[in-house]
């Protein structure tokens, strides 16, 4: 199995291919953009809280297509926050052309993991979600900061965090579009 290093943090890569994939993966083009994420990340002196998130992380899942996580059917990426396991869509990885956008956003969800070990639990209701979202953005925010995230991608997260009705209906699109009955949201955005 693949992995990368992230302040000194092994973390294992793998892939996955589901039902229905736009594109076969080139894992190693991943790989390659993973390795400029971390060097990015590892350039950086981080306060203790956020290279402490930055290496929370047990595993990140690069996917194509639909696949399943802890009962849910997951088409787009996101956080499995018991297990601190990233999965990322490959299509939308390779997409972002930047090393500090790719390192904020694995941040963010990275943040997600650090809310769910400090309170024991996930976000049950729809205002504790976006609540754990609004706490995520802010701390992406600064970690963008310091990347060198360039202004316009710094502006697109602050109108973001500040439009509750977007990040509602964001969190809406859940993690896939069919989810177990019954079944607790193990998932974040």
């Amino acid at each position: 199995m693949a992995s990368i290093d992230i302040l000194g943090r092994n973390i294992p890569v793998e892939f996955m291919t589901g039902s229905e994939p736009q594109l076969v993966m080139d894992e190693a083009a991943i790989l390659e953009k993973l390795g400029e994420m971390a060097a990015l990340i590892d350039s950086k002196a981080w306060p203790d809280q956020y290279a402490d998130a930055f290496r929370i992380m047990n595993k990140i899942v690069f996917f194509e297509g639909m696949i399943e996580v802890d009962g849910h059917e997951v088409e787009r990426p996101g956080c499995d926050q018991d297990d601190a396991v990233f999965y990322w869509e490959a299509v939308e990885f390779m997409a972002n052309t930047d090393a500090d956008v790719r390192a904020n956003t694995f941040f963010h969800d990275c943040w997600h993991v650090v809310q769910f070990k400090r309170i024991g639990d996930f976000a049950r209701t729809p205002d504790d979600q976006v609540a754990r979202e609004i706490d995520a953005i802010d701390r992406q925010i600064a970690v963008a900061q310091k990347l060198g995230c360039d202004e316009r991608e710094i502006q697109f997260l602050r109108d973001f965090r500040a439009d509750q009705d977007r990040i509602v209906a964001r969190l809406a699109e859940g993690v896939g579009h069919r989810a177990i009955p019954d079944h607790p949201t193990v998932m974040q955005a």
